[in-house]
């Protein structure tokens, strides 16, 4: 088998998303495509506005084989944490061939080099940033420090609308501008050009159960967090340093909401993304310790955990479990078991990141936990 690995959070899966993967089949020739998926948080520092299995759901009707969750740490965290994270699951299923991302260059050669220069990612961007350029050679960077020699890596140009458009562009939608036509409670019929049809479907019967979450529902988990830990500051979670903790704490008697907080704390040295992640590691209590282990123990990746997979991958998974050096953990209940005790640690921070998620989602009261949840299996 030839195995692609795509880095993803489809949040929510557009057409965009549909082309990688087309592509990844189609054009490289891959027998099967493996997704490393952001759960329930995303890295811009806010919940995903959809949950993690309804994302699962869509990627698999799509063409994905089998979609494994990014531990949150890294799924929350800044670009190199984010790309190197992914990249080391992905290596430690044993399987993969290829690594396919999207960029605006669309030059994997122009890419490489600049991953290769070690040059700061201020100097080689453009003027607005281009992410998917920096996440692209983020990750070529983390294939040449995890010795992933081995896997050939390709760009495709990402046409149409950009990143961060936050309105339709050129006949084709951004995720930005989904997000904000979903949120501003608008005719889901206005999507049609935009999501596949199966995708957009999830999307219908998953408002009928659960709200499609943005940064300002976690406003009062953040002043609890806030509250609770004032005493001892915020210096020990990740992305919070004691001059943001000190900040934070000056602000505190002004706190209204999540996303005010976060424009107080703004500043020419701290950018306002860096704030929101920080803000949301204090919420789900992600410490540096915790980053530590995970790089330091487990270079980067201390058990695959399946969101989903296709019935004609077996195969696939087979694959894996053969040629892992990692625990596959196909049931939340068996980590306990599986785990040795600081994975184990870091595994309960995806339950609570996922737990927290889902009570907030849910439009009724009560909620399923991470424990009880089952696989996407179509």
């Amino acid at each position: 088998m030839k195995i692609c690995g795509i880095v993803a959070e489809y949040n929510p899966f557009h057409n965009g998303h549909a082309l990688l993967l087309e592509y990844a089949k189609k054009e490289l020739g891959a027998d099967k495509v493996i997704i490393i998926m952001s759960g329930d948080h995303v890295q811009r520092g806010e919940p995903a506005m959809f949950d993690k299995y309804a994302r699962t759901e869509m990627a698999l009707k799509e063409g994905a084989d089998l979609v494994l969750e990014l531990t949150v740490p890294f799924a929350t965290g800044s670009a190199g944490y984010f790309a190197s994270g992914a990249v080391s699951a992905l290596l430690h299923t044993g399987v993969l061939d290829m690594l396919l991302f999207g960029s605006e260059t669309g030059d994997i050669e122009i890419l490489r080099q600049k991953a290769g220069a070690g040059a700061d990612m201020a100097e080689i961007s453009a003027i607005p940033p281009l992410p998917n350029d920096i996440l692209g050679i983020e990750y070529l960077k983390a294939l040449q420090a995890l010795k992933g020699d081995h896997v050939k890596a390709y760009t495709l140009k990402r046409e149409g609308a950009a990143y961060l458009d936050t309105v339709p562009q050129n006949g084709s939608a951004s995720a930005a501008a989904i997000r904000k036509i979903i949120l501003e409670d608008r005719d889901l019929s206005e999507l049609t050009d935009y999501i596949p049809e199966s995708c957009l479907e999830i999307l219908k019967d998953t408002l009928v159960e659960k709200r499609p979450l943005s940064m300002i529902d976690y406003s009062q988990m953040l002043f609890y967090a806030l509250m609770i830990r004032r005493e001892e500051g915020y210096s020990e979670y990740f992305d919070i340093y004691d001059d943001l903790s000190d900040k934070m704490l000056k602000h505190l008697p002004e706190y209204e909401s999540i996303a005010d907080f976060a424009t107080k704390l703004k500043s020419r040295d701290i950018a306002y993304t860096h704030i929101c992640r920080a803000m949301l590691h204090l919420i789900l209590g992600i410490k540096k310790d915790d980053v530590r282990t995970l790089i330091n123990d487990y270079e980067r990746c201390a058990y695959l955990k399946p969101l989903g997979f296709k019935k004609s991958s077996d195969d696939l998974l087979k694959a894996i479990k053969n040629n892992s050096d990692r625990p596959f953990i196909s049931k939340a209940a068996d980590a306990s078991s599986i785990l040795d005790g600081k994975a184990f640690e870091l595994f309960k921070k995806d339950i609570f990141a996922s737990d927290l998620y889902e009570k907030e989602a849910a439009r009724k009261g009560g909620f399923i936990s991470e424990y009880r949840k089952s696989l996407v299996v179509i």
